[in-house]
């Protein structure tokens, strides 16, 4: 009975220690596209609005893929990351998120978005770091959202807590950000930092650390100047 009880905590053992490897690979992975994705859109120049609100931020959450399509009923989904910037105009370490909402309208079609939501207030900053945050329904926090895409060409981010960039890649008409919720991975959180942290915990208080994550931060910190 010792023997096989002691087998079955082995055989637990090696899944769970695997399970921890995936997932830590998938937050490698997650961290790697939101460098891209900064160095492609804030490294570009093009989008004067978004380089300036971003040299002023206080944070900033990258969404390197949100997948959004349906017909008829349509939905999203994408991995994120949250970094906040401190006084001395480097980066924290990132808060790994999760963005999913659904919407009911006309819209067809499928799209795949690159997004960077710049945040420009202490207010947004504290929005975003509750349990979930969603676009649109959070009092006394306004989101402005622009656009690479022909269709988000237009801007209403002025006096905005809260600047969502989305460039696309595809088509799909209908549907907005409004609604969108943002909201922690604590699984991707707990294994990259090997302990259970909340979002506050680690982007504002710097309990957590990996280098693994540091490319990213070195990034946006050179991203950043002038």
């Amino acid at each position: 009975m010792k023997r096989l009880l002691a087998i079955i905590v082995a055989v637990f053992t090696v899944f769970s220690v695997q399970k921890a490897h995936a997932v830590e690979q998938d937050a490698i992975q997650i961290l790697l596209e939101a460098e891209a994705s900064a160095r492609h859109v804030l490294g570009s120049k093009q989008y004067k609005e978004l380089n300036e609100a971003f040299n002023k931020a206080v944070g900033v959450i990258i969404v390197p893929r949100l997948l959004k399509g349906g017909f008829i009923i349509g939905g999203e989904y994408g991995n994120a990351v949250l970094l906040a910037k401190k006084p001395d105009g480097t980066w924290s370490y990132p808060a790994f998120y999760t963005v999913g909402g659904g919407s009911v309208g006309f819209q067809i079609g499928l799209k795949d978005s690159q997004m960077i939501l710049v945040i420009r207030t202490h207010t947004g900053l504290e929005a975003i770091l509750k349990d979930q945050f969603k676009a649109g329904a959070e009092a006394g926090v306004v989101v402005g959202t622009f656009g690479g895409s022909v269709e988000g060409s237009s801007t209403t981010s002025m006096g905005a807590d809260i600047i969502a960039f989305s460039l696309d890649r595809g088509l799909f008409g209908g549907g907005a950000l409004e609604g969108s919720v943002f909201a922690k991975r604590a699984d991707l959180n707990e294994v990259f930092y090997g302990q259970s942290l909340e979002p506050r915990e680690i982007v504002i208080e710097g309990k957590g650390n990996n280098p693994a994550a540091d490319s990213l931060r070195s990034t946006l910190s050179a991203l950043a100047l002038p």
